[in-house]
């Protein structure tokens, strides 16, 4: 689930007001960088940070944060501006919060910090917040199944099983900690391991989505009825999912939501992505080849290595690859993805936009397509376009400078559409 773009000094229709700016931007992407890995140092520094924010009362953090803007990053000062935020927020509104302890209090705004950080899609600084909350109240299920689900989500499948399994020796009925054990068993494809966990947590919505995969559409179809009710109207992913049920048919578009996150089954396969995430793209591609050397069918193996291989500008070799994966799966979104991609760098710029536009078809909303679409219409100057789905993407990344700036300048230039 990524180009500086002019702005113009004339009167703009609207304008959109963005924190901290493009160098702003430009020190997160250097602090994401530097924050790939939550090690001893960095844990050491945030505990510095948090024990400051917890001794001073907020008016006097506030004016010593604002003296120190001259030497942190503005979105690490935002942060912590919000975490001192979050601690008034938990000792003046939440009674039961303030009688803990203070480690298990700093742990309780670290864990909401984190999923903070985790709903911008800064992983890595979330997973530094959550492994210092473990590291506190190590006796807390909650702040394990935290930092579990954000290793999931950075692709280090083995710690996150063990951390899912410290939530469960502590809370062993944990509903979070068995939906996303069993998420990490369906991205492994383990499914009798995924619906076993879902059965022990009663977790009729995963369940339901686990038969609709599988094509067990009776069963999935008496999981969802339950769900149907007062309890849940107007929730359209359920209605797609009672309707499939009652079909026994699986369109493609509903499939791409369901089926989880691309992993790979093997653990050279969940390194090959986790280092893609980090833009080390040779190593990425060392390991996609060992996990394509086990399983020469892993489809999400093989589209991590076209991945790999186009960020590497080797367009044709990352080309194949895309297209052995749709061979063995069409409707792969990041296969699909991944071949407009080589389309436009070979300058077939018609056949990629085909590509995109129909994934936004099957994939309504924003998929991994949507960029695409935006910086592409961008770049040929119809604005028509590019405004629709740069507003698609600013609702999805309301922080990313480079898209806001792209909107403005797309909505302020908007005229008659273009063909292709």
């Amino acid at each position: 689930m990524k180009p500086g773009h002019p702005t113009s000094e004339r009167r703009r229709p609207f304008h959109i007001v963005r924190g901290g700016g493009r160098y702003a931007a430009r020190e997160a992407e250097q602090l994401d960088r530097f924050l790939c890995d939550p090690d001893p140092l960095l844990v050491a520094s945030l505990r510095k940070d948090e024990n400051g924010l917890r001794r001073k009362k907020l008016g006097w953090g506030l004016a010593l944060l604002l003296g120190l803007a001259a030497v942190l990053p503005s979105l690490w000062l935002s942060d912590l501006l919000r975490a001192a935020e979050l601690e008034s927020r938990i000792s003046s509104v939440d009674p039961d919060r303030q009688k803990a302890s203070p480690d298990r209090q700093k742990a309780l705004l670290l864990i909401e910090q984190g999923r903070e950080l985790m709903a911008k899609d800064r992983y890595n600084e979330a997973l530094a917040s959550f492994t210092l909350a473990t590291r506190l109240t190590p006796d807390s299920a909650d702040a394990w199944t935290e930092l579990a689900g954000c290793q999931l989500k950075n692709y280090q499948s083995e710690l996150a099983e063990k951390a899912f399994g410290r939530a469960l020796a502590l809370e062993p009925e944990s509903t979070a900690a068995l939906q996303g054990l069993g998420n990490l068993y369906l991205r492994r494809g383990e499914q009798h391991k995924a619906e076993a966990a879902w059965l022990r947590g009663g977790l009729s919505q995963q369940l339901a989505r686990l038969y609709l995969l599988q094509g067990r559409f009776h069963e999935a179809e008496s999981r969802l009825a339950p769900l149907l009710g007062g309890d849940a109207p107007g929730n359209d992913l359920l209605d797609r999912m009672a309707q499939a049920a009652k079909s026994h048919r699986l369109d493609s578009g509903l499939r791409s939501l369901l089926e989880p996150e691309p992993t790979g089954l093997s653990s050279w396969a969940d390194l090959g992505w986790r280092l893609s995430k980090r833009e080390r793209y040779e190593e990425a591609a060392s390991a996609f080849g060992k996990a394509l050397a086990r399983v020469p069918h892993d489809v999400n193996a093989l589209s991590g290595m076209g991945g790999a291989l186009l960020a590497l500008d080797r367009t044709q070799e990352a080309k194949a690859y895309f297209e052995r994966a749709l061979r063995l799966d069409n409707d792969h979104v990041h296969s699909l993805n991944g071949l407009a991609s080589c389309l436009k760098n070979e300058g077939r710029i018609g056949e990629a936009l085909t590509v995109w536009r129909d994934m936004s078809q099957r994939y309504p909303g924003v998929n991994y397509g949507t960029p695409g679409l935006a910086w592409t219409y961008y770049e040929l100057g119809d604005y028509n376009e590019a405004a629709i789905y740069f507003a698609q993407l600013v609702r999805r990344y309301p922080y990313d400078s480079r898209v806001i700036d792209a909107l403005n300048v797309a909505v302020e230039n908007i005229s008659s559409p273009r063909s292709y």
